[in-house]
């Protein structure tokens, strides 16, 4: 099954748009997600709600309580007003944490809600049916709500009500469409995107103990294992045996519970001296600024927002050829795809941009060049713009 031909929903960057940012009503919208930690889904939030309170909306963030604080210590630092209702009720539906809800969405006149992945778009639909107001729900990736049969029929009667219902990449859309049983359609195409931040090259190298010779390989994401950073690890062994390439590093930032893991694999190497463990870095404009080489090893993906930093950054890119990366470069132009899992055909594509710096350049042009078409964050606000607005 196949998403709405993304034209309609998602025109590209100078192509007109049906209706001018100007001529769209205001509204006073509720932006929902669960996790209040690092990532991807959480920076999208981040980037959402400061560009729809640019264009005059009222944004309201919702999380839950009790979390790491990153996202919400974001927001609040740009002057947002977050609503952290705990979650106190290990049933499946915390009634408590609902009624509190819907109380929230009537004091605040909230006039649409806007849920991210799986158990906000759950209470967004509930707490829309019960307020009568309408929900837009966006699926990040990953497929952990297609593990148990209450959890698809959750997210299918969720998804049947809402105003819209959203994968952040083509094989998001389609994975969706297949496991919830949904008709050809239903699913829409919004690509994510991104802010492009980068910082001092010389600063950031110094600050990483880099000389002028050394190439930083750079990879950026959670420390779980769908991350894929074991093959990385293993893919390091391998050019670590290749004489006559330049001097080279690998820096892996993130946190997570493969931390311990990764420390011991690459002691096992004897990589100490060429790949580090960043640890969580609130400073990955710098990181790319400093960085040759950009590598994505991951199992799984929907849309990555770390993948659309380092395209804006104009970096060579390696990648796993999983979910909508393969869609995002451009089926392989921008960057260079190896299958997921395999330790070796990475470290020939590491390789290769390590020693043939001309063709990196090519590449990394058109990651840019592509990343600007495409993935702006005024982009993704004017795709979603149209799909709040009630359907004619």
């Amino acid at each position: 099954m196949e998403c709405l031909d993304a034209r309609v929903v998602a025109p590209r960057m100078g192509s007109a748009r049906l209706m001018s940012a100007s001529a769209l009503p205001r509204q006073r919208i509720a932006q929902l997600i669960e996790s209040d930690g690092p990532g991807g889904a959480e920076s999208v939030v981040l980037e959402l709600c400061t560009e729809l309170r640019r264009r005059g909306h009222v944004v309201r963030p919702v999380i839950f309580g009790g979390g790491e604080g990153w996202l919400s210590g974001k927001l609040s630092g740009r002057d947002f007003q977050v609503y952290l209702p705990v979650l106190r009720s290990a049933l499946p539906i915390d009634v408590g944490l609902l009624s509190r809800l819907c109380a929230w969405i009537r004091e605040h006149e909230i006039s649409l809600l806007h849920a991210h992945d799986f158990t906000m778009s759950v209470y967004a639909a509930l707490a829309g049916y019960l307020t009568g107001v309408p929900h837009v729900i966006t699926l990040h990736g990953g497929k952990y709500f297609a593990t148990a049969w209450k959890r698809k029929v959750a997210l299918k009667l969720a998804a049947a009500n809402a105003r819209a219902t959203v994968g952040v990449s083509q094989s998001t859309c389609d994975h969706l469409a297949t496991t919830l049983s949904l008709p050809i359609g239903t699913i829409q195409l919004v690509a994510n995107g991104v802010s492009p931040s980068r910082g001092g090259r010389e600063n950031a190298r110094r600050a990483l103990g880099l000389s002028e010779n050394d190439r930083l390989i750079l990879a950026v994401g959670n420390l779980y294992e769908v991350k894929g950073h074991r093959i990385l690890v293993d893919a390091a062994a391998q050019l670590a045996a290749v004489e006559g390439l330049p001097a080279w590093r690998v820096a892996i930032a993130g946190r997570g519970d493969e931390e311990g893991r990764l420390r011991a694999q690459i002691r096992q190497h004897g990589l100490g001296a060429q790949v580090e463990l960043l640890g969580l870095r609130d400073d990955i404009g710098d990181l790319l600024s400093a960085a040759d080489v950009w590598v994505m090893p991951s199992f799984s993906e929907g849309l990555p927002m770390a993948l659309l930093e380092a395209m804006f950054a104009q970096l060579p890119i390696v990648c796993s050829a999983v979910g909508g990366i393969p869609d995002l470069l451009n089926g392989g132009p921008a960057g260079l795809l190896v299958p997921p899992h395999d330790s070796h055909a990475l470290a020939g594509a590491l390789q290769h941009l390590l020693s043939d710096t001309r063709s990196g350049a090519a590449l990394a042009l058109r990651a840019r060049e592509l990343a600007e078409a495409r993935y702006s964050v005024a982009a993704m606000a004017d795709r979603y713009e149209a799909l709040y607005q009630p359907s004619r």
